[in-house]
């Protein structure tokens, strides 16, 4: 879990969020062009370089992250213009979290010095962390595998596309995935109906409960199944099997298959089945979810994601007013951006000034300079 995130970009280009704590739960709200989509490219973006062992972006970050057992604070600078970027200063400390002691430093980083747990170490890789690169060791490996749990999902045309297209199942991985587990299962990158078919066949009860979901979302569907096509347009060998999610409407004969839904059917049953898998510690960045959606596609989120995904950590982007009307106020985190400066208050604030009722205080805060305003 991310408990504060501070970023400052390079000179040439100079993004700055200021250092804000988070919630398992955080509704970005703000104006367009707040800096509430640059902001979650900066946390995917760093989280992909870290776990990928990618050359890492210049730029200064300062992250707080907390896993099962201990609490991180880890700083970064990567330096100025140098291409590729590398390490200009690193620093890293953790501290129990059962225990009353404080922070143990665990790296301790310069360009002519490298101390880990106090140890000098030899040269290393100058453009990768010290998390990529000590990722194996007692001490950085679940902050590792905390960045390697940021996932984002993506609802534009080619995400949506990845989503829902046709894909092979090799025989051996369906009879795997329940010893493999749901972690190694989200980790595959299955579409919706690939996934639905392996929940299915190995994880029934998590099945019926994304069905349960997903009916009760669109009253017209009667029945859903999820089943091996007969005529795949593709299909790689013998040893494969094509999946395909269908319902059945209400005064519909046919089965429908997925393909065939309305974008808002496709959009719940994506966010249904990626909530009920996603490995606990996971960090969901959703962006935008609500776009071309209706009122009951939109309010089943809220009450999803407070009784599901205890585990998970929640950022959403949005400007839908009956979205934001919904969350509780204290899941706000509202962006106010002057040039590349961007300040972000916590809901409890506006709460604070403007009353508990959501929806006055949501129509009094698109008034309020804070959330107008874009200053040069």
């Amino acid at each position: 879990m991310i408990c504060s995130y501070y970023y400052r970009g390079p000179e040439d280009q100079p993004w700055e969020f200021e250092e804000t704590t988070w919630e398992r739960i955080n509704l970005l709200v703000g104006a367009s062009g707040s800096g509430k989509t640059k902001f979650t490219n900066t946390l995917f973006n760093f989280a992909s370089s870290v776990v990928k062992g990618e050359p890492f972006r210049r730029g200064f970050w300062r992250i707080v992250a907390r896993t099962a057992s201990h609490e991180y604070l880890w700083e970064y600078d990567g330096g100025g213009t140098q291409s590729p970027s590398q390490v200009a200063r690193e620093f890293a400390k953790r501290k129990d979290i059962s225990a009353t002691n404080g922070y143990e430093v665990i790296v301790n980083r310069k360009p002519d010095e490298f101390l880990f747990c106090g140890n000098k170490l030899p040269k290393l890789q100058k453009d990768k962390s010290s998390i990529t690169l000590l990722k194996e060791e007692d001490t950085i490996r679940p902050l590792y595998e905390t960045f390697g749990k940021v996932q984002r999902r993506s609802f534009h045309t080619e995400g949506l596309q990845d989503a829902f297209a046709i894909q092979n199942l090799p025989v051996t991985v369906i009879k795997k995935a329940k010893e493999s587990g749901l972690e190694e299962l989200w980790k595959q990158e299955h579409t919706v109906s690939a996934k639905m078919f392996l929940l299915k066949e190995n994880f029934p009860t998590i099945y019926r409960l994304a069905v349960e979901v997903f009916t009760s979302v669109f009253t017209t569907i009667t029945e859903c199944d999820v089943r091996a096509m007969k005529s795949p347009p593709l299909r790689l060998s013998p040893e494969t099997v094509v999946p395909e999610f269908v319902v059945k409407e209400k005064n519909v004969r046919d089965w429908i298959p997925l393909r065939e839904l309305s974008s808002g059917m496709q959009k719940v049953l994506l966010i249904v089945t990626d909530v009920l898998t996603l490995p606990k510690g996971s960090i969901y960045i959703i962006d935008e979810y609500e776009n071309s959606l209706g009122i009951n596609a939109i309010d089943f989120l809220p009450d999803f994601l407070l009784h599901h995904g205890e585990d998970v950590q929640f950022f959403i982007t949005t400007h839908h007013p009956y979205l934001i009307n919904s969350m509780p106020m204290k899941t706000w985190r509202v962006f106010h951006r002057t040039g590349c400066k961007v300040a972000i208050k916590p809901g409890a604030e506006f709460e604070k000034k403007y009353g508990r009722s959501k929806q006055k205080a949501f129509v009094q805060l698109i008034n309020d300079p804070f959330y107008t305003g874009i200053a040069e």
